[in-house]
């Protein structure tokens, strides 16, 4: 139950009893917050402080009654928990512009707007009634708001911890408290890691909400950052947008690293069978369920960025045979490949050079893995050789070949192109192959590539 759930089940429980005595600690327990996580959380997502939306449903359920007759100003006062006619006519007039004693059968129109019922899930949330049906733990949120944030990452082993540890502390000091659930507390990895069981080290970084005048105490996260620890704690603000969020709780033993990786699989087919795209932003963990020390003891729901896949031209492009062959392949691994594509050019066209290869004989493309968030991550670029090539080299594969539906992208739109094809395989519903994502590029006699990029997208035959 994400937060969003577990305030529309307090809001719920609050319309259920608009006649009873309400207490806000009974309403924090219906939302399984804390009292002041519970204020801040419902001013933060409903817009208004729980006492003053109790207030305004209630004036507002009392001119409903009244108007329709049968309801003295007296009874309404009483029904609704006012303790006499004047507190209630009073609080009424502020609210309507009129006295109750005024409001008859047919009533006149009343000069303040009433203030219906708030459902979260209707304002917030938007679903695909078929997903919904197969995956009804992922929900999609239509705008999730920017956060200011205070942030530290930790580059080096077991960095999750290190990270909580360093922040949590700056947090006590400054009278921030995790296991106040007003404060919504983040992670994510950053950079991702690279290859599982490999010496290679990753970031993690760990936000927590902040306000405003504890916000501008701090310094911005320095630009162009990589890896390595910040100098103390700083400040950013997590991009908001389109969000689908599902949560996770721990297993029977009390772990939950599994059962994230497990969501994050399971997300990853639900956006692949849903109208979205990847949005682009960044993946986010939310911790929530602390103890008195501020250890994580609770769950976690898990965000990922999408957007509505942009719309189609009227012809996508064809389908294509690309024949097996002989090739070689020329890779960059590591975190930060895709960000040095440019070496796996460089050794490529320097190969294709020294052995005296024919541009307009050899059919040249790129693939990689990089916007996963599993490793192992590269880059690579492949020569696809003519048979008139005999050498034998240790660089040279057997590629497969396979069926593939084509389209042409300019190299700046390369990954909007990419969007449009997957929304393209949606439409169409033609089931996605298992071999290798493709971009055939044209190059001007083994120099840098040129001109526009035809993407290969892999279709089952």
């Amino acid at each position: 139950m994400n937060y969003y759930e577990r305030i529309q089940r307090s809001i719920d429980f609050i319309e259920e009893n608009l006649t009873e005595d309400i207490t806000i600690e009974r309403c924090a327990r219906e939302a399984y917050m804390s009292v002041s996580g519970y204020h801040r959380m419902f001013l933060s997502i409903v817009g208004y402080g729980v006492g003053e939306y109790i207030r305004m449903r209630r004036l507002t359920k009392a001119s409903e009654e009244l108007s329709r007759g049968g309801q003295t100003v007296i009874g309404a006062a009483m029904k609704y928990g006012y303790t006499s006619a004047d507190s209630f006519s009073r609080a009424f007039k502020r609210r309507f512009g009129v006295v109750p004693s005024k409001v008859r059968f047919p009533s006149p129109e009343l000069k303040g707007t009433k203030f219906e019922r708030v459902n979260l899930m209707d304002a917030q949330f938007e679903e695909e009634r078929e997903l919904a049906q197969k995956y009804p733990d992922i929900k999609v949120i239509r705008s999730l708001e920017p956060m200011k944030a205070a942030c530290f990452t930790y580059y080096g082993e077991d960095p999750e911890s290190h990270a909580f540890d360093v922040l949590r502390q700056w947090a006590n000091e400054h009278d921030v408290f995790f296991r106040g659930q007003g404060y919504r507390v983040f992670g994510y990895n950053n950079p991702d890691p690279s290859e599982p069981g490999s010496d290679e080290t990753y970031g993690y970084e760990v936000c927590v909400t902040i306000p405003d005048a504890l916000y501008e105490m701090l310094e911005d996260v320095p630009e162009g950052f990589e890896r390595g620890t910040y100098d103390g704690v700083k400040r950013r603000v997590l991009s908001g947008g389109k969000y689908a969020v599902t949560s996770v709780r721990r297993d029977a033993q009390g772990e939950i690293g599994g059962e994230i990786i497990n969501a994050w699989k399971r997300f990853s087919t639900w956006l692949h069978e849903s109208r979205y795209i990847w949005g682009g932003g960044q993946y986010l963990e939310e911790h929530f369920g602390f103890n008195a020390f501020d250890d994580h003891i609770g769950g976690v729901d898990l965000y990922i960025s999408i957007q509505d896949a942009p719309k189609l031209p009227a012809v996508i492009g064809k389908e294509e045979e690309i024949p097996a062959c002989r090739a070689v392949v020329f890779r960059t691994e590591g975190a930060d490949a895709l960000g040095n594509a440019k070496q796996s050019w460089a050794r490529a066209l320097a190969f294709a050079k020294a052995h005296g290869l024919d541009p307009k004989a050899c059919r040249v493309f790129r693939y990689d893995k990089g916007f996963s968030r599993t490793p192992p991550f590269f880059c690579a670029v492949m020569i696809a050789l003519p048979d008139s090539f005999e050498e034998a080299l240790p660089e040279m594969e057997a590629f497969p070949g396979g069926r593939y539906m084509t389209a042409y992208a300019e190299q700046e739109h390369i990954a909007e192109g990419w969007m449009r094809m997957e929304r393209w395989r949606k439409e169409s519903k033609a089931t996605a192959g298992n071999h290798q994502w493709l971009e055939e590029w044209t190059l001007d006699n083994w120099s840098s590539p040129c001109g526009t990029v035809k993407l290969c997208y892999p279709i089952a035959k």
